[in-house]
């Protein structure tokens, strides 16, 4: 592997796995800021049989998708939370995403909290940074994989604490500006190649969701990992704050 930290794209050599074999640190956001350097990772990802996103993005439901994101019968966001939060919530929701609060009451929290964090990016692509490598992989032929299942994904949604979401939704609400600036760090971050930066963050925001989050599922992609590259020179294209640290994907397969 690469030596140097600062860096999103790592080669992994050793073991069984096949030569070439990549892991790349992507974020789900179509702001050009995420693609400085695509042209690099798109001749790496040329040169490899097989792309494997988190899952395969051929292979989504979205029947299932949006049971998995709405809340239960009888419930709405609005009778979750208080009058007060609810109407701060509205008018930041309003000014960041451009809709009403109300089309999206029978959403679960998470849901609102990443329809403002996309909020916060620049639409400068067609499609987010994971979408567009997937289909230059698609376009060059590749073999097309998945490190997870679809459904293992939306059983992570499923779930996730209901009261975890609505402290997380207030608290952005209350403090948007501090959110925000968080946001945007994130993306220097990003641009710099800071994975541990990146994970500290990452960490801070999924809070008592971290195992489910992140430990657990970083031990399953790098099975997956090992056990695909065993069989194809693999690009693997995984969220950045899935690769550093002692429970990290990159120290796993190390």
């Amino acid at each position: 592997m690469n030596k140097k930290k600062n860096t999103l794209l790592w080669e992994i050599r050793g073991g069984q796995v096949k030569s070439p074999c990549y892991v790349f640190g992507t974020m789900h956001v179509q702001d050009e800021r995420a693609f400085e350097g695509i042209d690099f990772v798109e001749e790496c990802l040329a040169g490899c049989e097989a792309f494997a996103a988190e899952y395969d993005l051929d292979n989504d439901n979205i029947a299932a998708f949006s049971r998995a994101t709405s809340l239960d019968e009888g419930e709405t966001l609005s009778g979750l939370i208080s009058p007060s939060s609810y109407k701060k919530l509205e008018k930041v929701f309003k000014r960041e995403t451009g809709y009403k609060l109300k089309q999206f009451d029978s959403q679960k929290p998470i849901m609102v909290v990443n329809m403002l964090t996309i909020s916060q990016f620049s639409e400068d692509r067609a499609t987010s940074l994971d979408a567009h490598l997937h289909q230059f992989a698609k376009h060059n032929d590749k073999t097309i994989l998945g490190l997870e299942s679809f459904e293992s994904q939306l059983k992570i949604l499923e779930d996730m604490p209901l009261r975890d979401q609505l402290v997380q939704l207030k608290d952005m609400a209350t403090n948007f500006g501090r959110f925000r600036k968080s946001l945007l760090k994130t993306a220097e971050l990003y641009v710099e190649g800071d994975i541990m930066k990146i994970l500290k963050k990452v960490k801070k925001t999924a809070g008592s969701m971290r195992a489910a989050l992140l430990y657990n599922r970083n031990v399953i992609m790098a099975d997956r990992i090992e056990e695909l590259g065993s069989q194809y020179s693999l690009f693997s294209a995984i969220g950045a704050g899935h690769l550093a640290g002692k429970k990290g994907v990159l120290r796993i397969l190390k």
